[in-house]
């Protein structure tokens, strides 16, 4: 009887082998097709979120919103272009007064307005000293059919261009960076970590994160020198001279170099961190450090690891956070201490508002997520 039933399996076995080798040949031959990788993330990247559910976000970071709720609350039009940027300083002022580790403004400030005004919020971006502002790129196309000499050169190149906020706002910050995400109709499963096109320049997420591990940049630079002496001796010695002689924007380009010009660095850095125990304050650190090895080696963009649905992240009104005093405002608390805050639009917006994208938990009636909260979701991840 085992006989028979022997001989009878063999040949389903050997049918179930060569279906298995031929649906994984097909998925081989396929895979390079920009069809099967828009099929693997618009429909497999979006199952996998939903039977994972809603996931907790990091405690860490926090949105303030610019949201119609605080335009009522202020008596503002609901435009914040015409919002005074003396709400924007006192807006830092408490954050500071609050205890966050950092404040990354998804909001452009590239004309001047008020004197007095602008004059008070770069006060409070220098007094701060830990106001990260954003950059605006512009993209142009360009018909690249000639080359001036006769050549053809066929397709188009897009230049893009970043637009730096004013001057004032600029020397004031500790840094200015990009974060750009692409419109409706493509859903946003990716974004970039170095903005591909503007000279790979550090986005917002990028820059907040070496801001908020300067702390631990002399152990961050005696890893480096335990696998790559020659290398960690091409960085300034420590975190202040860093900031003086560089500032964070240059920093991250040099280390990001280093990076790129030894793709085995990483690993190397990684085991020695693994194989250490120098790290003075124990875990945490150490996860930081991984996080910051891994970003500097990490591809110029990175999948967003979405927690769910639009204010899943920490979300606090404008206005509240003008009056928010010890963690509580109105009967509500909010902890921003040692927390790194984004500010920018940020409600349970239409997808016909500004800076409102597709996502794999975008909602039938129409309801997208804000574009700060995905870079913040990407500093959280």
């Amino acid at each position: 009887m085992l006989k028979d039933w022997s001989r009878n399996a063999r040949p389903r076995l050997l049918k179930a082998v060569i279906l298995g080798l031929v649906i994984g040949f097909l998925g081989l031959l396929l895979s390079p097709f920009q069809f099967m990788l828009n099929l693997e993330e618009n429909t497999g990247l979006g199952l996998l979120f939903k039977l994972r559910g809603v996931e907790r976000p990091s405690d860490e970071v926090v949105v303030v919103s610019i949201e119609k709720e605080s335009s009522d609350a202020l008596d503002l039009p609901n435009n914040p272009d015409k919002w005074p940027r003396s709400l924007h300083a006192r807006l830092v002022e408490n954050l500071v007064q609050e205890g966050a580790a950092s404040i990354t403004f998804d909001v452009h400030f590239i004309e001047p307005r008020n004197p007095e005004d602008d004059q008070l919020f770069a006060a409070a971006l220098k007094k701060a000293g830990n106001v990260i502002i954003g950059e605006p790129l512009v993209t142009r196309e360009i018909d690249a059919n000639a080359d001036g000499g006769g050549q053809a050169q066929p397709g188009i190149h897009s230049i893009v261009k970043i637009v730096k906020p004013i001057e004032l706002f600029a020397k004031a910050a500790v840094a200015t960076a990009p974060f750009s995400l692409p419109r409706i109709p493509f859903k946003v499963n990716q974004y970039w970590g170095f903005q591909t096109g503007a000279g790979d320049s550090p986005t917002l997420p990028v820059v907040t994160f070496q801001l908020l591990t300067l702390p631990l940049y002399d152990e961050f630079l005696s890893l480096l020198k335990n696998v790559s002496p020659q290398k960690a001796a091409a960085l300034p010695p420590d975190s202040a001279a860093a900031l003086q002689a560089r500032g964070v924007k240059r920093l991250i380009r040099d280390i990001r170099n280093i990076f790129e010009g030894d793709p085995t660095l990483a690993d190397n850095m990684l085991q020695a961190l693994a194989a250490s125990s120098s790290s003075a304050n124990g875990t945490q650190n150490r996860e930081m450090l991984r996080s910051l090895v891994k970003m500097y080696a990490a591809p110029n963009s990175r999948y967003i690891n979405y927690y769910g649905p639009p204010r899943t992240i920490t979300t606090i009104p404008f206005h509240h956070a003008l009056d928010l005093h010890d963690g509580q405002v109105g009967g509500r608390q909010y902890d921003v201490k040692g927390k790194a805050v984004f500010v920018g639009l940020s409600e349970a917006v239409l997808a016909d508002r500004k800076d409102s994208f597709y996502t794999v938990f975008s909602q039938a009636d129409g309801i997208f997520i804000a574009g700060v909260e995905i870079a913040a979701t990407a500093l959280s991840n």
